[in-house]
């Protein structure tokens, strides 16, 4: 993804960024690999899981709105522009994603699972407008990712057509747009539903592609100020940072504290929760934008463990995850919890660097020739 952005260097506060991301996720299904069902457990761990795909979200909406935004300005987004920054991604992001589907088919057989809906994952259906997710619970942000990538780029296109004058303005009049139309459509849904649980609000909500798109297209801010005033959000990338952790603070202790649910604030958590949320880790992300490298011991890691991000979001739960636990039930993996997490972690890492290195760079290799 760096290589995309055109930076001379790899960025280690975004690899920061990844690694952080995609640990919060793991640790997030933790809870159901040892049968753990105190209340306060699970919804810890819903909170690590939210942050660390909202983190992956904001991210890559700064990415890929970085290109966009250099293609728009400097190349006027012409038609090819389109295609290639289309087919560059698809490159990045299907090739492991359908294999890792397959996978998912072939364990849904030998599980037993439901396959009625298995021909919406091929196109990323299966969370667009409506829950049908059965297998493979972890693509529902791919599918997200997926749209926003066709979605962004073609309004671009078309703004870029009609509005020719300014690109710097127009660029920005788009994201605002795209930010308030998908806010309006959750404020539809607000005053035409309702949701009496939070099982209800994941999956006739937070996991549907056209209520959740904006989750990236807030990114693209970050990515218009980044060009145009990078000095300035340089000077105060620190400073953002703090009022980050601050509204986090906000929004996932103080509101909880002071009784903040879905039946007290549906308004809050139907519409705003998502939109609070995307700004919190957009204005916490140019302290890490700016960390050219690091000397520490642990760079390395953090770097790898970055680079593998992809392969173990795609395998950690709906494979690994499930596996692990069916030995457990079998009784063919005894060993203490520990233990079991630890397997837990050291299998993703170890056949995520088999996907990534035997599969995943060498297609992205592809792409760039």
């Amino acid at each position: 993804m760096n290589k995309q952005l055109e930076f001379k260097q790899r960025i280690f506060g975004l690899d920061v960024v990844r690694a952080i991301a995609i640990i919060l996720v793991l640790f997030s299904h933790v809870y159901y690999l040892m049968d753990i069902h105190h209340p306060s457990i699970i919804a810890l761990s819903g909170l690590l899981g939210f942050t660390g795909v909202e983190l992956f979200f904001v991210l890559s909406g700064f990415l890929i709105g970085s290109i966009l935004l250099k293609n728009y300005v400097e190349h006027n987004f012409t038609k090819k522009d389109l295609f290639v920054f289309l087919k560059r991604r698809w490159f990045r992001t299907l090739p492991a994603y359908y294999l890792v589907l397959l996978l998912n088919i072939v364990l849904a057989l030998y599980m037993g699972y439901s396959l009625e809906n298995v021909w919406r994952y091929f196109f990323f259906l299966q969370n667009f407008s409506a829950y049908y997710i059965t297998i493979f619970s972890e693509s529902w942000s791919l599918s997200i990712e997926e749209f926003t990538y066709i979605l962004a780029p073609l309004f671009l296109f078309i703004i870029g057509k009609i509005w020719n004058y300014n690109r710097k303005i127009s660029f920005l009049v788009c994201t605002l747009l795209l930010l308030l139309f998908f806010n309006s459509v959750r404020y539809f849904y607000y005053l035409n539903s309702s949701i009496n649980d939070m099982d209800q609000w994941n999956t006739q909500l937070k996991l549907i592609v056209i209520y959740r798109a904006d989750a990236i297209v807030i990114g693209f801010l970050v990515a218009w100020i980044h060009y145009y005033y990078g000095e300035f959000l340089k000077k105060y990338s620190v400073y953002l940072f703090i009022v980050a952790a601050h509204l986090y603070f906000l929004q996932f202790v103080v509101f909880n504290v002071y009784g903040f649910d879905i039946h007290t604030q549906p308004l809050y958590f139907r519409v705003l929760y998502f939109t609070l949320s995307g700004l919190t880790f957009a204005i916490g992300l140019p302290a890490f934008i700016y960390w050219d490298k690091s000397s520490f011991k642990v760079s390395k890691i953090i770097t790898y463990i970055s680079k593998l991000s992809y392969s173990m979001y795609l395998l950690h739960y709906s494979i690994i995850t499930v596996l692990i636990k069916k030995m457990m039930k079998e009784g063919v993996l005894i060993v203490p919890g520990y233990l079991v997490v630890l397997i837990y972690f050291l299998a993703t890492l170890f056949f995520s660097y088999l996907l990534y290195y035997f599969y995943e760079r060498p297609v992205t290799q592809l792409r760039d020739k």
